[in-house]
């Protein structure tokens, strides 16, 4: 194909204004939220993406992919936010969720079961899938039994559009403890991470 009979294709820059300030100040909010399961923290950066994307997302993204990022999600993969995976956060998408090391949903309530994504392998903890899910409102009342288990005991949090689904299946994978793979919710610019917890298994 020719240049000139390719598609129009939008660029978006690399995403943020400013990219030596933009990436420093997401990755202090993603390990800010890594460090307090279930706290709301604000990425204050509202990067350049494709709509589908939310702002944190977006900058999660851009923060966290490399050319040795291998990328799912549930985007068709006529979706511009592919082509900006590929180029403006240089990773590669694949085809399979247990090909991934990292994956972003956009529809949690469809999502494959947490098990087909990298759980950590002993030799290469590294190596484990990073979730990001995009939720559709974050509400800060207990009127989801199941996810204030599995946050923050002093936090109470509904995220709507996740299924109950999703929560028995954090539950089945606690049995790995340490193990598992690493979530983030996102709405927005507001970003919450997710803790691996230990089951009592007696």
């Amino acid at each position: 194909m020719k240049m000139n009979d390719a598609p129009a294709l939008k660029y978006w820059s690399h995403g943020f204004d400013d990219s030596a300030l933009g990436s420093p100040q997401t990755f202090r909010a993603i390990f800010a939220a890594m460090e307090h399961p279930g706290q709301l923290v604000t990425i204050r950066e509202n990067p350049q993406a494709p709509d589908v994307l939310n702002s944190a997302s977006a900058a999660i993204c851009l923060t966290l992919l490399d050319d040795e990022t291998p990328v799912w999600t549930d985007l068709d993969r006529n979706n511009p936010a592919i082509h900006w995976l590929q180029f403006d956060c240089q990773s590669s998408v694949v085809t399979e969720s247990c090909m991934a090391n990292f994956a972003i949903i956009t529809k949690p309530a469809t999502m494959p079961a947490l098990d087909s994504f990298r759980v950590d392998p002993y030799e290469y903890p590294d190596k484990a899938t990073t979730i990001v899910i995009q939720v559709d409102d974050i509400l800060p009342t207990a009127v989801n039994k199941y996810s204030n288990i599995f946050l923050d005991n002093t936090v109470q949090l509904d995220l709507k559009g996740v299924p109950n689904k999703f929560w028995n299946q954090w539950w089945q994978l606690s049995g790995l403890y340490p193990l598992g793979v690493d979530i983030f919710f996102t709405c927005d610019d507001v970003l919450i991470a997710l803790s691996k917890i230990k089951r009592n298994m007696s």
